[in-house]
């Protein structure tokens, strides 16, 4: 019996399910690095009181200790430019290590022909 080399139909869905999930957005949130961009705890961000702490905004997945690298960086005692970021998402809560910001990353899976 001759077989097809086309994939069989039942696995079509499962493949393209897989393809768009890695192709989605990534949940943004900001980090509390210090001067020299190492994440710290949140509480040094939020006392307001020390210039040298900054939000950090990026994608999820730092750890205390780590380097946060290049990006968009907002002094945490700056309100107004907190809030024109967009301030942080209703599932924000003090604390720990990074926070919520209720922004999307990327666009996700744009389609086409």
């Amino acid at each position: 019996m001759k077989r097809s080399k086309s994939v069989n139909l039942a696995v079509v869905p499962l493949i393209a399910a897989a393809f768009l999930a890695g192709c989605g957005g990534e949940d943004e949130v900001a980090y509390c690095v210090d001067e020299s961009n190492r994440v710290v705890e949140n509480r040094e961000c939020e006392r307001g009181t020390n210039p040298g702490f900054f939000w950090f905004f990026g994608a999820a997945g730092l750890s205390r200790g780590s380097f946060a690298g290049s990006g968009e960086r907002i002094n945490s005692t700056d309100k107004a430019a907190l809030a024109r970021r967009g301030g942080f998402g209703r599932s924000a809560r003090p604390g720990g290590i990074g926070r919520p910001t209720g922004k999307t990353i990327g666009g996700g899976f744009s389609g086409g022909s």
